[in-house]
């Protein structure tokens, strides 16, 4: 019998994922955090316009309390010591070493931030990290050998693959494209168009993917209620099984 399966994606590892998790938990749901092990702790600002992420401000020389041009909130990683206890019952996936713009990176340097995240992170949370999703959404035809031969089995995109194709298992796991960005205008239309569907041919599927710092920008389509109340929808529903990323894949016979 055919299944829907909802899944939340978030990137970067930051304290805002403490908040996060416990509204998962609350709702008995699953979700897949793609870290960076060589950024544990790390502090920076992040700048945004409207709802977007625009850029990074190391946090040794930034005054939030100075008027600047672009509105701030805190991209603060979680430091090394704490990451297992806060991530305990959820699936870790890598995100390369130093959030690395694979596109930009030489083969011996793709191949080094990816599998020296995936070795990194397998050894200090006890589990096997098959997951990953590419900083920027950049290089994923450029880093395919590598991901293959870190043991990646699947690989998420920035892009979202809309339209008919938009509830579709990935025909290729390592190109893996969102189903939707939470900050989307589209949002709550697309999640009831996922309520909806009848999964009665093929299992259906919805990858949600949010950085953690944008629900701290409390604009109409980032904050956190927003965050809450797409937690509560998909919950109330009782076909639809709520799960990791890897978890998914593994039950539809894709990895």
């Amino acid at each position: 019998m055919a299944k829907k399966y909802f899944t939340w994606s978030f990137d970067d590892g930051l304290e805002q994922d403490k908040r996060i998790v416990d509204v998962l938990r609350k709702n008995g749901m699953g979700a897949t955090f793609h870290l960076n092990s060589g950024l544990f702790g790390d502090k920076t600002y992040e700048g945004r316009i409207g709802n977007l992420g625009m850029t990074e401000a190391p946090a040794i020389r930034f005054d939030p309390r100075k008027h600047h041009l672009l509105r701030y909130v805190e991209h603060f990683r979680i430091p090394a010591n704490e990451v297992v206890d806060v991530y305990r019952g959820f699936e870790i996936a890598s995100h390369t070493v130093s959030h690395a713009n694979l596109a930009r990176c030489t083969e011996e340097e793709r191949t080094r931030e990816i599998a020296d995240d995936v070795r990194a992170l397998s050894s200090m949370f006890g589990q096997a990290v098959i997951g990953f999703a590419f900083p920027y959404g950049a290089g994923a035809k450029k880093s395919r050998p590598a991901l293959e031969a870190a043991g990646v089995r699947y690989a998420r995109l920035a892009t979202s693959a809309g339209g008919a194709a938009g509830f579709r298992f990935p025909r290729d796991p390592l190109a893996m494209p969102l189903t939707c960005w939470h900050i989307s205008k589209k949002t709550f239309a697309t999640l009831q168009a996922f309520f909806d569907a009848r999964a009665e041919d093929d299992d259906l599927f919805f990858l949600m993917f949010a950085h953690g710092y944008e629900f701290d920008f409390s604009t109409h389509h980032s904050n956190w209620t927003r965050f809450e109340r797409i937690c509560d929808a998909v919950a109330s529903h009782d076909d639809i099984e709520c799960c990791s990323i890897g978890e998914a894949l593994a039950r539809h016979g894709q990895i």
